[in-house]
């Protein structure tokens, strides 16, 4: 496992995501992370799976806090919330440990991977039918056509997905001061780590265009030293 704050690590991890789908976020931080052999097999973890990890990479490299703010969907009070993500050994354990597929009548279900989401992502009209065609086959194998389901059909499919993808998304439930109403709120492991990487490898960029200005510097150079050199020099370093 690596760090994605170590300085390096962090501007090719910033770099990398900039530039990827943002579907395909999660699975760049959980390949650098050394979460998974490489880069094709964090894309082929089921979505749950693969945020189950980022939110492990977050708490390696920025530990287990997460700040934010949630809005009341009710009266629209805005509401500072910090969670803290579960312990590290059970994020580790959930790839393994995941439901692979259910038997929704003559289907057989199994939940998506970022492949799906970026396959989705690339024809927006049709994302659903391309998350079923992915996700969904009839159980004696013959073709299936996702315009063939029923209404009950689609939504027993929906609540087996749903199921199945698990912690793709972290639910956080909290009390309005305004109104008093019970506040529901998702919280993806993936973009909350992408605003940290995106931030911190900024304020990085910031260091190192000062520190080579007054000094000369590299960027190599500046990466190399540690965050306490690092800091001393800026200190020192010409307004």
């Amino acid at each position: 496992m690596r760090s994605l704050a170590e300085p390096e690590l962090l501007l090719r991890a910033w770099e990398q995501a900039a530039s990827a789908p943002e579907a395909a976020r999660s699975a760049v931080f959980v390949h650098l992370a050394g979460l998974s052999s490489d880069l094709d097999a964090a894309l082929d973890l089921d979505v749950g799976a693969c945020a189950s990890l980022a939110a492990l990479a977050h708490t390696i490299a920025f530990g287990p806090e997460v700040a934010g703010v949630v809005a009341c969907q009710a009266c629209g009070e805005l509401m500072d919330t910090q969670i803290r993500l579960p312990p590290a050994e059970e994020l580790a354990a959930v790839p393994a440990a995941r439901e692979q597929g259910a038997v929704v009548g003559d289907l057989t279900v199994r939940p998506p991977t970022t492949r799906h989401l970026i396959a989705a992502g690339a024809v927006p009209d049709r994302a659903r039918t391309v998350l079923l065609s992915c996700c969904v086959r009839r159980s004696d194998g013959a073709p299936f056509d996702p315009s063939s389901l029923t209404a009950e059909e689609e939504a027993w499919l929906d609540a087996a997905a749903e199921r199945l993808t698990g912690e793709a998304l972290l639910m956080l439930r909290m009390q309005c001061p305004a109104c008093d109403r019970l506040v529901r709120a998702a919280l993806d492991p993936g973009a909350v780590l992408w605003d940290q990487i995106d931030v911190a490898a900024h304020q990085l960029m910031e260091d190192v265009a000062a520190l080579a200005r007054s000094f000369g510097w590299s960027e190599a150079d500046v990466l190399a030293m540690p965050a306490s050199r690092r800091a001393a020099y800026l200190a020192r370093a010409e307004p």
